[in-house]
């Protein structure tokens, strides 16, 4: 078993736990380029690059994000009968090319789509999809959008021409279909398992599991990328119970929502980190530490093997609050 999160890549977009959009603004770290992204004059537009479609297992096919600012992993799941779409990309722009993959790969199929989230690079280029397309989303996402609706798209859209043009008129599409904990979709000789996981990354996670070929879509929760709590409702440990969950699976192939794809190290490795960061924040509490000396502290320890300090600070911020 491979473990990942000492060879980070950042991941496209940052985010925070607090409420307040400035407070938003500022996790987010321009948008949560890297250090050497930052030096280049403009990162590579997040446009879903379509032609890099290929196969990854007998049933599911996927359009890999070429680790480009937000941009997602998009997947295809076909079946004798109908096809799942996971994630949309950013704007109905990118949404009406992944719709027009679909077609091509589905034919006559029945359409379902579903987001792993509802941050906007996965979720608003729904609208795009015809209109006899099923979308699929948990009460937790639904939820979601009710509390913090476009606030983050507005923010994606200040910072470059081609963010505001791609999300222009962006909106949310209104599900089809809506599930609490599990639903499964049967595609016709395979069948597409879908969890909604609750608060980690978002308060609306949602795997995807694909049992016969042993493939999952794990969004935010499992991936190369160092976890970042995203929301207000984020717990510590909910993050520990769905990785568990997802750990049973035992799956042989994890497509994460950005990043390369790869096996279940992924988990282990979230694992280890959170691990790491509850223990040595328990430690600094429990020595009468301040929230804020614990950030400095554990930061010190840990940022040379995980430099995404925004990342770092927010989960031991989680950890402090939820350690005796």
């Amino acid at each position: 078993m491979r473990f990942y999160l000492n060879r980070i890549v950042l991941k496209p977009e940052e985010h925070t736990m607090r409420t307040s959009l400035q407070a938003i603004v500022a996790a987010l770290g321009f948008l949560g380029l890297c250090p050497h992204q930052l030096a280049a004059q403009s990162p590579p537009p997040p446009i879903v690059q379509t032609e890099g479609l290929r196969r990854i297992s007998p049933h599911v096919q996927i359009i890999p994000d070429n680790s480009v600012p937000l941009v997602p992993n998009i997947g295809f799941i076909v079946g004798a009968r109908a096809m799942l779409v996971v994630d949309t990309g950013l704007g109905p722009r990118n949404g009406a090319a992944v719709a027009a993959i679909a077609e091509t790969l589905g034919g006559r199929r029945a359409l379902y789509l579903v987001t792993t989230h509802v941050h906007p690079e996965h979720d608003l280029g729904a609208q795009a999809f015809p209109a006899t397309t099923k979308l699929i989303r948990s009460q937790d996402q639904i939820k979601d959008i009710a509390e913090f609706g476009l606030q983050l798209a507005k923010v994606f859209a200040s910072r470059s021409a081609v963010n505001a043009d791609l999300l222009k008129d962006a909106d949310f599409r209104k599900a089809d279909i809506t599930f609490d904990q599990d639903y499964d979709l049967d595609l016709g000789g395979v069948t597409a398992h879908l969890t909604a996981l609750g608060a980690n990354h978002t308060a609306g996670d949602t795997a995807i599991w694909i049992a016969a070929d042993r493939v999952l879509f794990s969004g935010d929760v499992a991936m190369k990328n160092q976890p970042a709590f995203a929301s207000p409702h984020s717990s510590l440990k909910h993050w520990f119970a769905s990785l568990d969950r997802l750990e049973a699976l035992k799956p042989a192939i994890i497509v994460p929502s950005h990043g390369p794809t790869g096996d279940a190290g992924f988990i282990a490795g979230y694992r280890a980190y959170l691990t790491e960061v509850r223990d040595r924040t328990a430690a600094e509490k429990k020595a009468g530490k301040t929230a804020d000396q614990a950030v400095d502290t554990v930061t010190a320890a840990m940022a040379d093997r995980f430099p995404d300090r925004t990342r770092l600070g927010q989960a031991i911020r989680v950890a402090y609050a939820e350690a005796p």
